[in-house]
């Protein structure tokens, strides 16, 4: 399908040119390593998925796998820069109660259907903590523009993803079931949302200004 090649195409781009501020021009200190994110999902999203023949994976729990990681790293990430205890606090415990609940709820040998929390979780989360962080940009305005932040460009991309991927993932096994059609153009439709997901990931990698990685987060 050629939405899914195009997606592939652009978080392969957008790794690239994440090593590439990384590790080559060592200055990602706004971008928080985001190579480490786009590896993961190559690792989970996209190998796996070239590689069918070659590598056997359950694709349920390659999915839970990426959830619990995303939490981690976007937890952490949001946690040493919403400079807020009560978000701090709420971040903590929201992050550890979803990992907690995807460990107890999920089946690790063999994941036939993936468990309602496990789908929910990681919108839920990402909503939360894409919305503090506008929440507590609007209430510590600077004199740098919003777009000069990476995380605006992470947030924006998250919040878009999550509200889609809400409306496919929820009636996924109920569509499978009773109408094929309009799950396969959900299907479609966050393919494409996948595509302007990392098109402004990539997009904040390309116009945020670097900074040394030697310098503190």
């Amino acid at each position: 399908m050629i939405l899914n090649l195009i997606y592939e195409i652009v978080v392969l781009i957008s790794f690239v040119y994440s090593l590439y501020i990384g590790l080559i021009k060592n200055k990602s200190k706004q971008q928080f390593y985001f190579f480490l994110y786009l590896l993961m999902v190559i690792l989970i999203d996209i190998i796996p998925v070239n590689m069918y023949t070659l590598i056997k994976f359950n694709r349920n729990l390659l999915f839970t796998v990426y959830i619990i990681l995303s939490i981690l790293y976007f937890g952490c990430i949001y946690q040493m820069n919403i400079k807020n205890k009560v978000f701090r606090v709420l971040n903590l415990l929201l992050s550890i109660t979803l990992i907690s609940f995807i460990f107890y709820k999920s089946q690790i040998q063999n994941v036939e259907k993936l468990e309602f929390i496990s789908i929910i979780s990681l919108p839920v989360f990402f909503i939360f903590i894409s919305i503090s962080w506008y929440i507590f940009k609007l209430k510590n305005v600077n004199e740098k523009t919003i777009v000069s932040d990476f995380l605006f460009w992470i947030s924006s991309a998250i919040l878009i993803w999550s509200v889609v991927f809400i409306f496919r993932a929820i009636p996924m096994y109920f569509l499978q079931k009773n109408d094929s059609g309009l799950l396969n153009f959900l299907i479609s439709v966050f393919s494409l949302i996948n595509i302007v997901t990392y098109l402004l990931f990539l997009v904040g990698l390309i116009f945020v200004n670097n900074e040394p990685t030697s310098r503190r987060i």
